[in-house]
Parts: C-alpha cells; sequence; structure tokens
C-alpha cells in the first residue's frame, strides 16, 4: 500500500530528475558557440509501477539518459559535402593561377608573340632592301621573343606544378594527426559508454572527421562500440578502431611519377602494407592537389608542348624547302626535335636552331627567304622572298596538330591552323576555368543548405533553451510542493503519536 514515503520519494525522484534536466540545459548554453556542438537532451522515462491491492501504483520518474540530437544522414551528407567543397576550392584556385600565366587577355602573351612572329616574316616578305637584313634581324628579334615566352609559361607552370607537389607532401602530416587523434578519441569514448554517453567526446570525434574530410574524401561508419571507422576509396582504412594507417609522401626511384621523377608519391601504410595509393586518393583539398599535379597543370604543360612541336615541326618543314642567301643548304628554323621518342616537354626545350641562332654561331643569312636560285647560282636572288610567303601562310594554313603524347612524325590532332590551335588551348582552359568556379559557387550553395540543416536540427537554441528552463523551474517548484505538503502531513502524524 502506497504510503506518504512512497509519495516523499516520487517527489524526490523528480527533484533529481529537474536537477540534470537543469544542468543539461545549462549545458547547451554554455556550448551555443561551440563549434561542432550538439545540443543535448534528458531522456526520460516512468519508473517502474508497483503492485497494489486497489491497483499498480506509479514510482515516479527516471532519467535514463541523455542524448545527442542528431539526424545522421546529415552527418554524413555533411561530411561529403565538406569534402566536394575543399577539393572544388583547390582546383578553382589552380585554375585562376593558370589564367593568369596563359591568358592573354590578363597581359600580352603567346597569343601576341605568335601574331608578331608572323607579322615580322610578313615584313621579311613584303622587303625590298637588298639582302633584307633590317626585316631579318626583326624577324630574329621576334622569334626570340616568342621562344623565351613559350619556355616562361613552361617554367612557370612548372614552378606551380612543383608548388602543388609541396602541397600535397605538407598536408600528409596533418591528416596523420587527424587520423591518430580520433582513434585515440575511439578508445575513450568505448571506455567512456561503459558508464555513460559520452556526447562531447563524439562531438569532438565529429569535428576531427569533419576536419579530415576538408583534406581528403572519406567515408566515416560507426560500429555497435562507438568507434568510428574511416575509410578512402577503394575501402582502404585509415581508422579501425584505435588504429590509425598514415600517409607517407615517397619520391621512388622504382616507382617514380610518370610526370617527374622527383614529384612524390602518396603511400598507404597500414594493417601490415605499404603501397602507393595516390591513385584512390580523391576528393578533399589532398584530391584536389593532386588533380592539380598531375592533370590541371600537367595537361596545359603538354598542351603547350603540342602547340609548340605542331609550330616547330610545321614551320621547319617549309622552311626547308627556302633558299638563304649563302648555300643552297636545307636549314631549320627552330630546333628540330624530331628524333624525341615523344613530344613532351618539347616547350621546356622550344629554341631556335644553331644554323639561325648568332648566338649559337649561326648566320640570319640562313632563313630562307628565297624560292629559287639565281643563275649565279648563289642561294636565292637578291631581293626574292617569296619562300617567306609561305612561311607566313603557316598562320592560317590548316594541318594535322599534335595532341599530348604523340609520337614525332605521327600527329592525332585536329586538322587546324597553327594559331587556331594555340586560340583553342586557352579557350578550353578558360571555359574549364569558368566550369570550375560555377561548381564552386553551386557547391558552397549545397554545403550552406546541409550545415543550415544541422543547425537547425542539432544547434543551440536560446530561446529555446530558455523555455526549457522555465518548464523545469515550474517542474522543480511543483515537486517541491509536494515534498513540503508530505513534510508537513508527517510532522502532523508524528505530533499526533
Amino acid at each position: 500500500m502506497a504510503g506518504l514515503f512512497d509519495t516523499l520519494g516520487i517527489a524526490t525522484r523528480g527533484l533529481q530528475v529537474v536537477q540534470r534536466g537543469m544542468a543539461t540545459t545549462g549545458h547547451n548554453i554554455a556550448n551555443v558557440d561551440t563549434p561542432g556542438y550538439s545540443k543535448q537532451r534528458a531522456v526520460l522515462a516512468t519508473g517502474l509501477p508497483q503492485p497494489d491491492a486497489t491497483g499498480t501504483v506509479g514510482s515516479g520518474v527516471e532519467q535514463v539518459t541523455v542524448q545527442r540530437i542528431i539526424d545522421r544522414f546529415i552527418g554524413f551528407r555533411l561530411v561529403s559535402e565538406t569534402s566536394r567543397k575543399a577539393e572544388l576550392e583547390t582546383q578553382s584556385t589552380i585554375y585562376r593561377e593558370v589564367e593568369t600565366i596563359v591568358n592573354d587577355q590578363l597581359a600580352p602573351g603567346l597569343t601576341d608573340e605568335l601574331t608578331n612572329f608572323f607579322g615580322a616574316i610578313d615584313e621579311l616578305a613584303s622587303a625590298q632592301e637588298t639582302g633584307q637584313s633590317v626585316a631579318r634581324g626583326t624577324l630574329l628579334s621576334s622569334a626570340e621573343s616568342l621562344v623565351d615566352t613559350v619556355r616562361r609559361y613552361d617554367a612557370r607552370l612548372r614552378t606551380l606544378q612543383r608548388d602543388a607537389d609541396r602541397g600535397i607532401t605538407g598536408m600528409l602530416p596533418d591528416i596523420n594527426s587527424l587520423t591518430r587523434e580520433i582513434a585515440e578519441l575511439n578508445g575513450q569514448i568505448a571506455e567512456a559508454e561503459t558508464i555513460s554517453p559520452a556526447n562531447d567526446l563524439r562531438d569532438r570525434r565529429d569535428q576531427l572527421i569533419l576536419a579530415l574530410s576538408e583534406k581528403i574524401e572519406i567515408v566515416s561508419v560507426d560500429d555497435v562500440d562507438g568507434m568510428a571507422s574511416i575509410r578512402i576509396a577503394g575501402g582502404l582504412s585509415l581508422v579501425d578502431k584505435r588504429v590509425a594507417a598514415e600517409l607517407t609522401a615517397v619520391v621512388d626511384a622504382g616507382n617514380p611519377h610518370p610526370f617527374d621523377p622527383t614529384f612524390s608519391q602518396v603511400y598507404y601504410e597500414g594493417a601490415g602494407s605499404f603501397f602507393d595509393a595516390t591513385s584512390l586518393i580523391k576528393g578533399g583539398e589532398l584530391g584536389g592537389l593532386i588533380d592539380a599535379r598531375d592533370n590541371i597543370v600537367a595537361g596545359t604543360i603538354r598542351e603547350l608542348d603540342a602547340f609548340a612541336f605542331t609550330l616547330a615541326s610545321e614551320f621547319n618543314a617549309v622552311h626547308r624547302t627556302g633558299y638563304g642567301l649563302v648555300d643552297t643548304a636545307a636549314h631549320d628554323f627552330f630546333l628540330d626535335l624530331s628524333t624525341a621518342t615523344t613530344i613532351d616537354d618539347t616547350a621546356r626545350n622550344f629554341a631556335l636552331s644553331a644554323d639561325i641562332d648568332p648566338d649559337q654561331g649561326g648566320t640570319l643569312d640562313h632563313i630562307a627567304a628565297a624560292d629559287a636560285l639565281n643563275l649565279a647560282g648563289t642561294a636565292g636572288a637578291i631581293g626574292n622572298t617569296s619562300a617567306a610567303l609561305a612561311l607566313g601562310d603557316l598562320r592560317t594554313t590548316r594541318v594535322q596538330t599534335y595532341l599530348p603524347g604523340d609520337v614525332p612524325g605521327t600527329p592525332t590532332g585536329d586538322i587546324v591552323s597553327i594559331s587556331g590551335r594555340l586560340i583553342n588551348i586557352v579557350g578550353d582552359l578558360g571555359q574549364k576555368a569558368r566550369s570550375t568556379s560555377r561548381a564552386l559557387e553551386q557547391q558552397e550553395a549545397v554545403l550552406s543548405a546541409v550545415q543550415d540543416r544541422r543547425d537547425s536540427v542539432s544547434g543551440v537554441s536560446i530561446d529555446e533553451e530558455v523555455a526549457d528552463l522555465v518548464k523545469l523551474q515550474a517542474n522543480f517548484q511543483a515537486n517541491a510542493r509536494v515534498v513540503r505538503t508530505v513534510s508537513t502531513l508527517l510532522q502532523d502524524l508524528f505530533d499526533a503519536i
């Protein structure tokens, strides 16, 4: 039979539950500006009822646990969308840097130099002076400027590529530090939750996982013990319970980088394995840097190689059919690179031929501006510049162009003029840069929407917490009133006895 002492116990437990609820609410308010904090709520349940001859009598309220208010689906989305945004930010930055180097709209560049070069050829073709010394000198100057611009572009692009490689190397210690801390938190959470929920530790771990997702694309799954398992593409484990794998930058002579053997590859070290995992790394800032180094910048360099090789090979082919002023030999205008196994690295080695360049012992008299021998047998009649017209026509003549990786002598590109090929390269780069920029803007909007959704579910609202405090206060007062009433009745009872 329920009595006054039972009622007193119910009210006392009610007061205790309210006190814990106020502590939870105060904890929420204190952490309103803490990054990654998820609001918490006390989970209450009715106490076990007690059978009685007159019916079952309740035993009050119990606090079962303190629960984090989260939406796991939103958490997964936040991780994946954060990784995608970081990747696009890195790619967009690299595209802007590449555009700064090669975009002629930002400053006079390669297109202008090519125009000036063919303009100098036109001047030579129309020169009337004997020997065309002035026009030949102008052509040499414009050719040297064209060569210097191609090589400068190549050098600046390779510097940008090298910076991306350094960025990859420098980021790996940060990733390893995050994975180690997550593994440590896994252990702490598993130990703490043998007693009670480790809500604050879980929030801290979620923040680290989110920070890791900015570096690299990951998938995180919690097991039954509350430990997070983190994997990258292909199921490769970065964190497994309390064990963290490591990513290491390795310059491996036995497995060199295909573009530059001095570049680092990202090796995976874990579970007794050590191997090149560069191709498995996607997304995040690290994935963006790898893509920038190995595709965006490398692709631009190879496109520049293909353009330079097309220009040199086509120009030399026509130049060899003409005649200079001092002999009947066929001379190259640009350095002949046709003996190389591929056209790669042409821009780096692009140069005037030794026959033409005075700095290499050549002479401007070898410039083949004439198309026939004169009667005396010397190379080219005085004033004959007909062959220069054919050289100038290369600006608009459609030719079979080279593509990155082609073998000398077997071009596989489109049939287009040399100037048109250069315009296409710059235009394609600009289009990719704009497309990446638009994708970044869209991704920022998507991520912002996911973050807002996360805040609406897990974020602390001061108004909501204050309203809860008012309810808890009323609850506390009501339970205290029960305690006072029971105490008065008990005192009356004792006085009567």
